[in-house]
């Protein structure tokens, strides 16, 4: 059941603080209103996994349930690190984006990842096992049942794995309790923070844009005032050269989220490249008035609005078609 990662530290650095028991004498410590008392996903996929590839098995599992066409052994040249002869975290979380789907990590707490596991989403569960070197593992939790004291797991060659919900909480303490799940855009967790999903979503622009569009324009249908959703769709029009489009998302979240400068900078971008160098001056002194979060970078934008006017020529508009709009990763990227 062993699925061997060597540098275990890289691992234990990305995982959050495991803290005490989370289940005791038969209860889970802290149980959130309105969980069921036990509950199973049916339509999991199994792919069996006898050597160090727990990470593409887990994966595959998710991202098939969820709806992508893929399986194990198209996953694992690109997840499996040879030199660590295993896979990390931040791999797993990257080739769900990349399939297009959100990949959410969800709180280190049994609760939520059984109120996952209750809204029908299979979690991947990150363990460290006390067998075979005190491995890494990857594994899938598709059921509970808090009367029978049980968890069941998709892991290596077991379909379904039960474990008392104490062994799987020592073995996922192990693991920094780290777990996430991979869900198709337009689909929330089960419990779902605003800032903490759309930061689930940003990394996905640069690699599967539809599926971001498509969890952004959920996100907004959700949270009417996301401006951080409106930079995110801003930012994906701008790549597609789309500037007026890029620009009525800007000016959205600079309406919403008055207090930043982030907005106005990128609404700067876009209108100065779709060629109106006035109406970029306005956003990029705006900007540069409420000074923050990043006053160099609206300071260099100004200095593009200055250089793309002086290179005008008579009767042509000033562009600058290419330039990225700047904010910050937590904000739109």
């Amino acid at each position: 059941m062993a699925c061997g990662l060597a540098l275990a530290a890289l691992l234990a650095g990305c995982a959050s603080p495991a803290g005490g028991p989370q289940f005791r004498n038969g209860h889970l410590v802290q149980p959130p209103a309105g969980l069921p008392q036990r509950a199973s996903i049916v339509g999991v996929p199994f792919y069996a996994d006898d050597s160090h590839a727990c990470g593409p098995a887990s994966l595959a599992e998710v991202l098939r349930f969820s709806g992508v066409d893929t399986d194990a052994a198209r996953l694992a040249p690109e997840l499996l690190t040879p030199a660590l002869d295993g896979t990390l975290q931040y791999d797993m979380l990257g080739a769900t984006r990349r399939a297009g789907r959100v990949a959410y990590v969800i709180h280190p707490r049994l609760a939520e990842l059984f109120e996952d596991v209750a809204a029908g989403h299979p979690v991947v569960v990150l363990q460290r096992l006390g067998i075979v070197g005190n491995a890494w593992h990857y594994a899938v939790v598709v059921g509970y049942d808090l009367q029978r004291d049980t968890v069941t797991l998709r892991s290596s060659t077991a379909h379904s794995l039960v474990l008392s919900i104490g062994q799987f909480d020592a073995t996922w303490a192990g693991g920094g309790r780290w777990g996430f799940v991979a869900l198709p855009p337009g689909t929330f967790p089960a419990r779902v923070g605003q800032l903490r999903y759309l930061r689930a979503v940003a990394p996905m622009e640069g690699v599967a844009p539809q599926a971001a569009r498509q969890a952004y324009r959920a996100a907004l249908q959700r949270w009417p005032d996301a401006w951080v959703a409106m930079m995110g769709l801003g930012n994906l029009a701008y790549a597609r050269h789309d500037y007026a489009a890029a620009a009525r998302r800007f000016a959205q979240a600079a309406r919403i989220h008055q207090g930043d400068g982030d907005p106005l900078n990128n609404l700067a971008q876009a209108l100065l490249a779709g060629g109106d160098t006035a109406g970029a001056r306005s956003a990029i002194e705006r900007a540069l008035a409420i000074g923050k979060p990043n006053p160099a970078i609206y300071a260099a934008t100004l200095r593009q609005i200055d250089q793309a006017g002086a290179a005008a020529t008579p009767g042509r508009p000033a562009g600058a078609a290419g330039l990225n709009p700047a904010a910050s990763p937590a904000r739109s990227d």
